[in-house]
């Protein structure tokens, strides 16, 4: 039997660790604006605070389905990212809007260190009042109900701020058990997993199915409808113990260092860093031969440390990774089974309790192995 649930804020895993869809998949096709021979993406970031995973996956997939994709945040500064790394933003709010007076097709709001960030909100107002398509990622939600966008519509969000958002934004329809809704021109997925399939339902309706399952398939993901149970998931005694017993007793600490290179996967480089810091045992951070690399898709990552690993970090190697080099902890080869090798890897380093609190955080299908 499962214990009960536990009342702690979302924002306390944050700090320390670092109805039905309207639509089916891809049923139907975006609408550009007048002018636009590709969907413009606008993917919102908070220079003080914004979640790795719930951004580099819509990130890299729109992109993949041959939109034109820009990191966008309310200055120029570097995005600071949770857990770890940065990231040099493509326009501010001033930039973009020179550019694409007409405003994006789509904007993409992943979960924020702040939800109510005054630029973000009335930024976001100003781009759904262009008609562009919003779309929230885990609790990038409650950034969009910050604007009062969700008011008397179906949303969802992350299940463990579930019945901190019905407190919060009564207005809105939350609705549980459910990958991503669509209400009235406004999207919402669950939590940071949800990234994925709600990208790849984007992505269908951007590119046609066939290179959606295609670029479903390097990722391993065999199906992306918003067919989803969240109330699988719980953060419970279990849970908590793990998370308590890792903060104090776990020691020595884990320093997970995920190497990246100019090239690197954004899907690839952010899921490790998201499952490493979580595991209350240590940090996460990126590890690179400069300072700066170019991902794949062109964004500018500002790596966390530079030069020689040291002896005693667990350097975790990604797919594309050229041979030699220092020995890694892992080695991930394979994108489309990275995320399972990754937590059974935790498993194995740090037990099968703590591999089940890391997915259980991102609502991620937890593994048999690691229940």
């Amino acid at each position: 039997m499962r214990m009960p649930s536990i009342a702690i804020p979302f924002a306390f895993f944050l700090l320390l660790a670092g109805l039905v869809a309207a639509t089916a998949t891809g049923a139907g096709t975006l609408d550009l604006k007048p002018g636009h021979a590709r969907a413009v993406v606008a993917v919102v970031a908070l220079n003080g605070g914004t979640e790795v995973t719930d951004f580099m996956v819509p990130y890299s997939i729109l992109n993949q389905a041959g939109a034109d994709v820009t990191a966008v945040a309310p200055t120029m500064e570097p995005v600071a990212f949770w857990p770890a790394s940065a990231a040099r933003p493509g326009a501010d709010f001033a930039r973009f809007d020179a550019a694409y007076p007409e405003g994006a097709d789509i904007v993409i709001v992943p979960a924020m260190i702040e939800a109510g960030d005054a630029a973000v909100v009335a930024w976001l107002r100003a781009q759904a009042a262009t008609g562009a398509l919003m779309v929230s990622i885990c609790e990038g939600a409650s950034t969009l109900a910050e604007t009062g966008l969700l008011d008397g519509k179906r949303a969802t969000g992350h299940f463990y701020e579930h019945e901190s958002r019905v407190k919060r934004y009564p207005a809105v329809e939350w609705q549980r058990n459910i990958r991503y809704v669509e209400d009235e021109g406004v999207i919402s997925s669950s939590g940071v997993s949800a990234s994925l399939p709600v990208s790849l339902m984007l992505a269908e309706r951007l590119a046609g199915g066939d290179r959606a399952r295609e670029i479903a398939a390097a990722y391993g993901v065999a199906e992306y409808g918003p067919a989803h149970d969240s109330d699988a998931f719980g953060i419970g005694v279990p849970e908590v113990t793990t998370a308590l017993k890792n903060m104090a007793f776990g020691w020595p600490r884990a320093n997970y260092l995920i190497e990246v290179r100019d090239g690197v996967d954004e899907i690839d480089m952010a899921f490790p860093l998201d499952f490493a810091a979580r595991t209350y045992r240590g940090s996460s951070a990126t590890f690179a031969a400069k300072a700066e690399v170019r991902t794949r898709h062109g964004l500018v990552v500002i790596a966390d440390a530079t030069g020689e690993a040291p002896r005693s970090a667990r350097l975790v190697r990604l797919p594309g990774a050229p041979e030699g080099g220092a020995d890694a902890a892992v080695t991930l080869a394979n994108p489309a089974t990275l995320r399972e090798d990754f937590l059974a890897f935790i498993g194995d380093d740090l037990g099968a309790g703590t591999a089940h609190f890391v997915a259980t955080q991102l609502e991620y299908p937890v593994p048999s192995a690691t229940r």
